[in-house]
């Protein structure tokens, strides 16, 4: 296979770990985190934690669950390759619900995931990762569905969730 050829397939492999890693988080599903993971994988998340990253998963899930509705959407990705290493930063944005004193308050927040991956038996997975926050907005919560345009009382308005509830797990 030719050296731009096998370039294409690794940059393709790596964006689709990373977008596992987005489905995986905003549905709260520790089982596909995992599988961006290799086994040994270290997590170092914003000052939070710093350890083993499937130990990171199986203590984040369980907060993540009781959190209200959260996105995280992927930005480009600058990737460097080096034989079976593979050194990401990937701009990220997320949205995250919370409640505050009985007050539901959106927070925004932009930053960047470093990682190295690393190709082990031909996979890709994250070795280690850095989470950088670069900025933030809290806001209170203003929910309207575009002044009421959407119902979601009406058949087809679906609404996301998270777990296995969600209607993404669905096939159509």
């Amino acid at each position: 296979m030719s050296d731009r050829v096998q370039r294409m397939l690794d940059h393709s492999e790596i964006r689709d770990v990373l977008a596992r890693y987005a489905r995986g988080i905003d549905r709260g599903d520790g089982e596909l985190l995992k599988t961006c993971y290799h086994a040994d994988a270290i997590e170092e998340h914003a000052g939070n934690y710093e350890g083993n990253a499937h130990e990171y998963i199986d203590q984040a899930i369980p907060r993540v669950m009781k959190m209200g509705a959260m996105q995280h959407l992927l930005g480009s990705s600058y990737i460097d390759i080096d034989g079976d290493t593979a050194y990401v930063e990937t701009n990220l944005w997320t949205f995250v619900r919370f409640s505050d004193e009985g007050k539901e308050v959106d927070t925004f927040t932009g930053g960047r995931l470093m990682d190295r991956f690393e190709r082990r038996d031909g996979e890709w997975r994250i070795a280690h990762r850095w989470t950088i926050l670069d900025w933030n907005r809290d806001t209170p919560s203003a929910e309207g569905w575009c002044l009421g345009l959407f119902d979601f009382t009406q058949k087809g308005a679906r609404l996301g969730r998270k777990g296995k509830k969600d209607p993404s797990y669905e096939r159509f």
